[in-house]
């Protein structure tokens, strides 16, 4: 009986350690992307894209639950190139996550017109027809999607609508400028740093 225990506890174990070390590899690659601009824009070019407009997600129907599509930037070039953007659009978007083989996770927000950017809106019943999918608010979508997606969703919108509400510097009113990853923006005059809650 005790050999059993013993055998039992040490694969529970195995199996923590296991669960443990993807957090922590997950955790210590996000971090650098966020604080390195050229890992980041390496991992722009090798990771997936979710879409959003006017802070609603992309979402594709298939029978009563909503598949959340992800663009790789090859396709997301070629859409904004068909739509008269250029690559330099991807600039705007926010790292949200990584999968366990580092595969970073972007999200991007073609309705939104940053105040220090020159870029337009995109138009939103266009792209739906481009892209197969509509533009839905994540409230009305939320009971059918999986709660993978969902919490994923979640988390790009609210990072999303911070950086749409945190344009403008509180001390100086200057425009401020967001780094690579999204994980903070910075008053060029007063260098103040600003950090998402």
């Amino acid at each position: 009986m005790s050999l059993y225990c013993r055998t039992f506890f040490r694969r529970k174990s195995f199996g923590c350690y296991r669960l443990l070390s993807t957090y922590v590899t997950k955790a210590r690659y996000l971090f650098e992307l966020k604080e390195d601009e050229e890992a980041c824009r390496k991992a722009q070019k090798t990771g997936v894209f979710y879409l959003f407009h006017d802070l609603d997600p992309l979402l594709q129907a298939s029978g009563h639950r909503y598949l959340v599509p992800r663009l790789s930037r090859a396709e997301l070039e070629g859409l904004l190139g068909k739509f008269g953007q250029d690559s330099q659009r991807i600039e705007d978007s926010v790292l949200v996550g990584c999968s366990e083989q580092q595969e970073a996770w972007f999200a991007l927000d073609l309705g939104l017109k940053s105040a220090s950017s020159s870029r337009a809106s995109l138009p939103k019943s266009e792209m739906e027809a481009e892209l197969g999918g509509s533009f839905i608010k994540l409230r009305q979508a939320l009971f059918q999607l999986n709660s993978v997606d969902s919490s994923l969703l979640f988390t790009a919108q609210a990072l999303l609508r911070w950086h749409d509400g945190h344009q403008f510097c509180s001390k100086s009113g200057q425009p401020t400028q967001k780094n690579v990853a999204g994980s903070k923006r910075v008053c060029p005059s007063s260098k103040i740093i600003y950090y998402p809650q």
